[in-house]
Formats: structure tokens, sequence, C-alpha cells
């Protein structure tokens, strides 16, 4: 929606969570301090303070007084650079998970507010359903369009995006994104998809042969990328893997990365 003072790119943009996360465990220990452990995610995933999950920990010990410490161990899933707010949703559910470990008694608001400090997409999975992002990301409005899960194929090709790229990219020539299906909750249509698009053939490629399959009613890119997915018509989860299969069929084995799972839509 234009570009905002502050730098950031203002944005309206609708978030669904998946059936597709990672699994964090969180435990309190005596003595103060952080601990993270990763599983999964390979030497891109740091383990330290820069990670969202550790800076999770720590904004919540800071605002909240809390004098013991944190042991996390994360179990990623969702790939690292995918345009699936991965990472965001991890600083998101250290937040949940440490109010309900600490008895803190802090509202969702008071939360989403910590999130922020994360990052803009971190606030979203305080709320966790279906929602129209605005701002920076960072201003929830329900979508109310929204009333049933959806069936869908989820790929990400094995490698990333750079999210600043992209909007860099968007800035230097700013075109809208072609539109698609229309949804009762909107239409699909994804403004970072025309610079992406331009360097990175492969993604353009699987959103196109998404949406010439029968059981497809729409396909889009995911964010920034480079993950790509597709909704389907009946919901039918069965018809998600049959659509799986026939992917890496026509695809072929183009990177032992590759990551092609059903999923379902929650709200």
């Amino acid at each position: 929606m234009g570009k905002r003072p502050d730098g950031f790119h203002e944005l309206e943009t609708l978030m669904a969570p998946i059936s597709i996360g990672d699994t964090l465990t969180a435990s309190l220990t005596a003595e103060p301090g952080i601990a993270l452990t990763c599983e999964g995610g390979g030497a891109a995933l740091p383990v330290d303070p820069t990670n969202l999950a550790w800076r999770a920990a720590a904004l919540f010990i800071e605002k909240y007084g809390i004098l013991r410490g944190v042991r996390l161990h994360l179990k990623k899933v969702t790939p690292i650079g995918a345009g699936l707010g991965g990472g965001s949703s991890d600083g998101a559910h250290v937040l949940l998970a440490l109010r309900k470990l600490t008895g803190v008694a802090a509202p969702d608001a008071e939360l989403a507010e910590i999130a922020a400090q994360l990052g803009s997409d971190v606030p979203f999975f305080i709320y966790r359903r279906p929602a129209v992002c605005k701002g920076r990301g960072e201003i929830i409005e329900r979508c109310e369009g929204w009333a049933r899960s959806y069936r869908g194929l989820l790929i990400h090709p094995g490698f990333g995006v750079p999210t600043p790229w992209a909007y860099k990219a968007y800035a230097a020539d700013p075109k809208r994104g072609e539109e698609g299906t229309q949804f009762a909750f909107g239409v699909l249509r994804n403004d970072l998809e025309p610079p992406v698009f331009s360097k990175y053939l492969w993604i353009p490629a699987a959103k196109q042969w998404l949406a010439e399959q029968p059981e497809v009613a729409g396909a889009l890119m995911s964010g920034s990328g480079s993950s790509v997915f597709a909704l389907l018509k009946d919901g039918d989860g069965v018809a998600a893997e049959g659509l799986a299969e026939r992917f890496r069929a026509a695809f072929g084995p183009t990177s032992e990365a590759l990551f092609v799972r059903p999923f379902e839509t929650l709200h």
C-alpha cells in the first residue's frame, strides 16, 4: 500500500493459521538465563540471542520481572525463508508458553504489543485465527469472511527468497500482482509476485502448474516467497495427497530440501 515514513511498507495482508508448524517445548529453570536448542533447520538457524524464540523469552522475562530461567527446544518443520512466518510463530508461541508457565495475567492484546517488538508478523500468531493484518502487519483485524476450513497443498522449493530483497525489488518497480480466484474471504493476489517471479523462475512455474490442476480452486505465492500454495475445490484431503504425488512426478526430485505437504487452514 506504499512506503511509510518509518521506511517500512504499509501492508494489507490476509493471514491464516495452517496445520503445519514447528514444535516448541518450554520449561522454567531455577537459575536465571535462557537456553535454546533446536532439532532440524540446519546451520541457517541460530540458537543464540538473534533467534526470535530467544528474543521473545528475553522480552517476556524483562517485561514481567521473571526471576527464573527458561529452557526452550524447537523441532523445526516449517522451512526457513519460506514466506510462512515460521520464525514469527516460534517467537509468538514462546510468549504464549511463558504466560502459561508463569501464570502472568497478560491478555492477548498485551502479548501482541510485546510481539510487535519482535517483528511485523509476530502479533498475528498470538491470536491464531484468520485475520487481515495492516500497518506493518501488527494491526490485527479478524477476517469475518473466513467461515470454514480449506484443504490445500503447500510447496517450498528448498531455497528461500530474502524478504528485504523482495520489498526493495517491489519498491523499484511497483506493480499489482495478478488477481486470481474470488473466495468468500477475498481475491487471491500478491503484489510481491511480479518482482519475485522475475528472478526465481521455479516459483511461477510451480504456481502455474498448480492453478491448472482440476481439483485446485486457486494458487498463490505465500508472503515474499518462496513457498506457493493451492486451495482445493472440494476440501478433500485425499485429493491433496494425490496432487502432491503428481507434483513430485511433474517437477522431479529437484532438491532433497523440496517440501511438499498437504495442509488444512485453521479458524
